[in-house]
């Protein structure tokens, strides 16, 4: 009997802490669960199946009244800087192999964060530097990088550990850029990652290779080794997201990857007229319950998506919609520190005329640049600030409060009109045939006159940028004019048509 007590009780813990054990378990697993239903809708809508991902939207919110002025925008800054900047050019070369079939990453997660940490010193930052240039240019709104996926703040957070706060000694780089902002009248926005792979790294796998995972120390693992992400971490990151509302009220919650989150703690709680976009939440009838505070537009990335078949059907809808480009060259959307790629930009010529292109179908335009890793902006960025203000100061009415006519089923160049639709903005397309490369120019016939059907009554045909007349063919309802060819800075002229009032419908 003696003998038998000890084995009895061995069995018996041994069944209690099975029976603990797949309590635990199955408490994990309704986790894991409940986070893997909220990343399925993180994307802000649906799979309808018609319109690419990024497009999808669901029950969009209403924007206020206050909020109405991102409808005509039209051009925003895009501004990607942080750590990433300091060398790679992007977080995600923790994440890419180095080529096809490797099972190395571009970086390993500790060079990443060594390297880019080390080189951002934001000792030559000026924002307002930046802000005049972008006022000047043209620009509305700013959407600056305040954490991206790497988790690196540009404030000094109470809620982690990696940023300013611990790297800068505490120096808050948002402060300086959110006065830059408002004293030239611009709207405040911030891009926001609820991804965050310095607090996630226990919780993640960065690559596959043959059936194993590699963990942030640089080890292969079966995927059955990496726990889920527990939800204090979600609580963690709802904290971070909630401590930057309150201390700025942004006008524009730019989310990448979002959090469960509902609208009254977000803009009910801090600015009843935030916008959000459709990378992170998803609108619920009973948002009050709901995990996502919404969405009022949604955001294509790069030129490739904006095709007019599927902008058609937003405007249909009434669907308000931003893509995002970059205008500096290098590997991501960060300044790609290690080479000085990103000190050139695209062709500006190219930029404007995939703008006019935008504004034509409905949409903003935002055009993201990258600032050094010492908060300086390279010399081309200003070049480009300069040719913008110099256009804008002629043609900016073909741009702003606008609407969309005609292209490209009855032209082969984009037109904005008034919104009155009394006055065409025509945007020509200069002749010579690098122009006609890319999607930038798709519709555009190479080398011939514009051309346009169905069109009302002419008035008059002149040169917004000087006034003088241009000439051209009306017949049987069909406008015909030459191209006239770029100006100095190699932008493209704007021809402005003046309807007969009478004829407009």
């Amino acid at each position: 009997m003696n003998i038998l007590k000890p084995i009895l009780i061995f069995l018996l813990l041994v069944v209690t802490s099975k029976g603990y054990s797949q309590k635990k378990e199955k408490k994990t697993t309704n986790e894991q669960k409940e986070i893997a239903d909220l990343a399925m809708k993180m994307e802000g809508g649906h799979n309808s199946g018609d319109l690419p991902w990024r497009l999808t939207l669901s029950n969009p919110l209403e924007m206020t009244e206050n909020a109405q002025w991102f409808n005509n925008a039209g051009l925003g800054l895009f501004i990607h800087w942080g750590t990433a900047a300091g060398y790679y050019g992007s977080p995600w070369v923790m994440r890419r192999p180095k080529e096809k079939g490797s099972d190395q990453p571009m970086a390993s997660y500790q060079e990443y964060y060594e390297k880019s940490i080390q080189r951002f010193t934001a000792e030559n930052y000026d924002p307002s530097l930046w802000m005049n240039a972008a006022k000047k240019a043209g620009f509305k709104y700013v959407v600056l990088t305040a954490k991206h996926h790497d988790g690196y703040t540009l404030w000094p957070s109470k809620h982690t550990d990696l940023g300013v706060q611990k790297n800068l000694e505490g120096r808050d780089l948002l402060q300086p850029f959110v006065k830059a902002v408002k004293n030239e009248g611009l709207k405040l926005g911030f891009y926001f990652s609820g991804a965050d792979w310095h607090l996630d790294k226990e919780y993640m796998s960065l690559m596959k290779y043959k059936g194993k995972v590699l963990n942030w120390k640089g080890e292969y693992v079966s995927e059955a080794s990496i726990p889920p992400l527990p939800v204090k971490i979600l609580k963690q990151k709802k904290k971070i997201a909630f401590e930057l509302m309150k201390a700025y009220t942004p006008d524009i919650w730019w989310w990448d990857s979002g959090l469960p989150v509902n609208f009254k703690e977000t803009a009910l709680a801090y600015n009843p007229d935030m916008l959000f976009n459709n990378r992170g939440n998803v609108y619920h009838l009973d948002f009050e319950k709901g995990p996502y505070p919404g969405t009022h537009f949604v955001t294509p990335e790069n030129f490739h998506m904006v095709k007019w078949e599927h902008m058609k059907k937003l405007k249909a809808n009434g669907v308000k919609w931003e893509v995002c480009m970059s205008l500096n060259k290098g590997y991501g959307w960060f300044y790609e520190g290690k080479s000085n790629k990103s000190e050139s930009i695209r062709n500006m010529g190219d930029v404007l005329f995939a703008i006019a292109r935008v504004r034509c179908w409905g949409g903003n335009v935002l055009l993201n640049i990258k600032p050094r890793p010492d908060g300086s902006l390279p010399d081309e960025n200003y070049v480009m600030f300069s040719k913008m203000e110099r256009w804008m100061k002629h043609s900016s009415q073909s741009i702003y409060e606008v609407e969309g006519t005609h292209f490209p089923e009855q032209s082969n160049v984009p037109i904005t009109t008034s919104l009155d639709k009394k006055v065409w903005y025509v945007h020509a397309r200069p002749g010579e045939s690098k122009w006609q490369k890319g999607p930038f120019y798709e519709g555009c016939s190479p080398n011939q006159p514009i051309a346009i059907q169905n069109v009302p009554k002419v008035l008059s045909v002149t040169l917004l940028r000087t006034g003088e007349k241009v000439k051209y063919q009306y017949n049987d309802r069909e406008l015909i004019i030459d191209n006239p060819p770029a100006n100095k800075d190699g932008l493209h002229e704007v021809i402005k048509v003046v309807i007969d009032p009478k004829s407009v419908e």
